[in-house]
């Protein structure tokens, strides 16, 4: 996947891969080219609307490789940008 090829990125330069991914999204939406509109429902009366940033039907959107690659690529390190530390 998009996350499996930026680990490349990153490995390939000596950097550490991404870890647990989920802090790194959060703080770069800017990742991602936001979905603002359609429905999940399936054709039923139930589901979730696409809005503009983070919504349940599309998350923050489509990954955008090219600024996801910048992002990541910009990182030094892991722990304090990407990883929680409990």
């Amino acid at each position: 996947g998009v996350f499996a090829k930026l680990n490349g990125l990153r490995l390939s330069k000596g950097k550490p891969a991404l870890g647990f991914l989920n802090p790194f999204i959060y703080k770069n939406p800017s990742g991602f080219q936001d979905v603002t509109s359609g429905v999940n429902n399936a054709g039923t009366s139930y589901g979730f609307s696409a809005i503009k940033g983070w919504d349940a039907a599309t998350g923050f959107g489509t990954p955008d490789f090219k600024a996801l690659s910048a992002l990541v690529m910009s990182m030094n390190g892991v722990r304090s940008e990407a990883a929680i530390i409990v």
